[in-house]
């Protein structure tokens, strides 16, 4: 299943699935479950894994669930100021809509310098008005922040290609966010009332990106050059996304060629798809496990669930990592293609391993540990009845949710509900609902339990998008983090800590304390390291991150796929 990993879905979360196979370059590629006619070999072919029956025209990028969010291609339309590599975050960003952001010495001012001659695809000039406007969009409207950008005090445009914006507080550490904000045309969307639920048609999706939509139906979508881009005519002419219904769909597509490019998880992928063409069929990695870990996919708990409260309980939630087997999903779920999640602190390791608190080093056994859960609950009153810890007449019950198309996840909720309810608790999983409806309850908060992969891009983002209260609504509203509702004034002091730090140490301070109340309170449970998932056809087009040029992290991101494809060649 295809995941996307940075923070852009604070709001939403978006998440996707994908597959791929050997085709000729003189070969055609047919549809995906809607079978729409055949496609040529210079369309780049993407794969939807939302699990979705069908496609909803909508390319609004302040909404989560929105067809370009979802197949995490906003960015062929709509832009961001810089682009980033989140498998390196010490490397500088790439300048793209913006030259340079600069930060004052305090870390409360942040002045863009916006590239010339940039221009949307109405053929109208791109402006310091526009992205003044983006920005305190988002400020106005925190459903539509879906970067997690910080509140500005005050913007300014002190001429057409400059943008100052003013914090009350240090915000350096916020400058990802910033930069990965997607810029809008004013003149369309300051007429727009409700920018996170407003439904934008494909004529109407006006942006400085490559790539417009060509056409739209239910089970296809392409997209065409932007004949004005700013940045010069793609080399790819075509980009198409097709319908798939499951997992195991769109990688039986990959293995048939219909596929140039996909992020999902394929059990054996050697045999599955490499094998079936192993001149054109590649992964980003030779050697095992084949993709490098991007994301720490964790159990969110809802401590704020009213069907499921003892989820409240910081005992039972500690309970709960105790008696999963993380070693078990790794292996039978995840083809050891993402591995057990070794600290309680939520950050990714090897990738954050100069950030790890040495407190929270290999603190999680990899197996199920009955005895920590018996001592665990035996200590904080609960007691067997029936084969199930009980406490004043109720169980410890809780649903986890996870769409059934998501075929890895699906069955690391399987296992932890058998693994769990041997061990004496309640639990029970549902997987009949799509992309849109899982997503939905989880910022929503309407759900008890669910796995879900990271966020963020840095360390601090990664444990930010789970402990930052200031991120998450009451429930019913959709949030931009904090989806298990957890509040912590020692979470959100650590938070502000690193925020106002101006030194690598103050930052590495606030980074262990965080990762210190992870551990402790526990509202996410680390689960496994996430897999940048990545595979990729050299039959129709070349140009792709490889492992000796690793020029962007390949997996499923907006600005990641926008930058990829502009770097790929059609074989002719």
């Amino acid at each position: 299943m295809r995941r996307s990993t940075t923070i852009k879905s604070m709001a939403v979360v978006a998440a996707l699935g994908l597959g791929l196979t050997a085709c000729s370059s003189s070969s055609s590629k047919a549809g995906g479950s809607g079978g729409k006619g055949n496609i040529a070999a210079e369309t780049l072919y993407l794969e939807d894994n939302t699990g979705a029956t069908s496609f909803t025209e909508d390319f609004n990028p302040f909404d989560g669930n929105s067809f370009g969010r979802t197949q995490n291609t906003d960015a062929l339309i709509y832009e961001p100021l810089l682009q980033y590599d989140t498998l390196n975050p010490s490397q500088a960003p790439t300048p793209w809509l913006a030259d340079k952001i600069d930060w004052s010495a305090d870390g409360k001012t942040a002045t863009i310098h916006l590239h010339a001659g940039v221009k949307w695809s109405d053929g109208s000039p791109l402006t310091s008005a526009d992205v003044a406007f983006t920005y305190q969009l988002v400020t106005d409207n925190a459903a539509a922040n879906t970067q997690g950008v910080p509140k500005a005090a005050s913007i300014t445009t002190p001429d057409t290609d400059t943008v100052v914006l003013s914090f009350a507080a240090p915000e350096m550490a916020s400058a990802q966010a910033i930069g990965n904000q997607l810029i809008v045309p004013k003149a369309q969307w300051s007429s727009i009332s409700s920018p996170a639920t407003a439904v934008i048609k494909s004529s109407q999706a006006i942006g400085t990106g490559p790539y417009l939509v060509d056409a739209f139906s239910a089970q296809k979508v392409s997209y065409k050059t932007n004949p004005s881009y700013w940045g010069g005519k793609p080399k790819v002419p075509e980009v198409a996304v097709a319908n798939y219904a499951s997992n195991d769909a769109a990688t039986t597509a990959l293995a048939q060629g219909q596929l140039d490019l996909a992020g999902n998880d394929i059990n054996n992928v050697l045999t599955s798809f490499v094998a079936k063409d192993s001149q054109h069929n590649h992964l980003f990695q030779s050697d095992a496990p084949y993709f490098p870990a991007g994301n720490t996919v964790a159990l969110l708990l809802n401590t704020k669930s009213p069907t499921a409260p003892a989820l409240a309980d910081v005992a039972v939630r500690k309970a709960i990592s105790a008696g999963i087997d993380r070693a078990s999903m790794a292996s039978q779920c995840e083809t050891d293609y993402e591995l057990p999640a070794s600290s309680s602190g939520g950050l990714t390791l090897p990738l954050d391993q100069s950030s790890l608190n040495p407190a929270t080093a290999n603190d999680l056994k990899p197996a199920s540990d009955a005895s920590a859960v018996q001592s665990l609950l035996s200590a904080d009153g609960w007691s067997k009845t029936g084969g199930k810890w009980t406490k004043g007449g109720k169980t410890i019950s809780f649903t986890i949710i996870d769409p059934n198309s998501f075929t890895d996840y699906w069955c690391d909720a399987k296992a932890m509900q058998q693994t769990l309810n041997g061990l004496g608790f309640d639990v029970k999983v549902n997987g009949d609902m799509d992309y849109n409806g899982w997503n939905t309850a989880i910022t929503t908060g309407k759900y008890d339990v669910a796995l879900h992969w990271g966020q963020g891009t840095t360390a601090f983002q990664r444990l930010q998008f789970i402990l930052d209260s200031t991120l998450t609504s009451p429930v019913g509203q959709p949030s931009a983090g904090d989806f298990s509702r957890y509040q912590s004034n020692a979470a959100d002091t650590a938070v502000k800590q690193y925020e106002n730090a101006t030194t690598p140490a103050g930052q590495q301070s606030a980074l262990n304390a965080l990762q210190q109340q992870l551990s402790t309170d526990v509202p996410a449970v680390p689960v496994l390291y996430g897999a940048a998932w990545y595979e990729f056809s050299t039959a129709n087009f070349t140009g792709w991150p490889t492992k000796d040029n690793p020029y962007v992290n390949p997996s499923p991101q907006d600005q990641a796929y926008e930058y990829m494809i502009l770097h790929l060649t059609p074989v002719k």
